[in-house]
């Protein structure tokens, strides 16, 4: 649980840096900003999962 929460603010973290300070991954392609995206896409959906199961448990 403790991983997937890291892995996820991570990936976040990584896609919001990229987003804000406009630096595209290795490759300047559109593809790789794409993947870019979809990763801080998946690493939100991964965090909000995490929140919601630590939530649960709590209550």
């Amino acid at each position: 649980m403790g991983a997937l929460m890291t892995l996820s603010v991570l990936m976040v973290q990584g896609g919001v840096r990229d987003l804000l300070y406009d630096t595209h991954p290795s490759g300047s392609g559109s593809g790789s900003a794409y993947l870019s995206f979809a990763t801080t896409i998946f690493g939100g959906g991964l965090l909000a999962g995490c929140l919601a199961l630590v939530m649960a448990r709590l209550r």
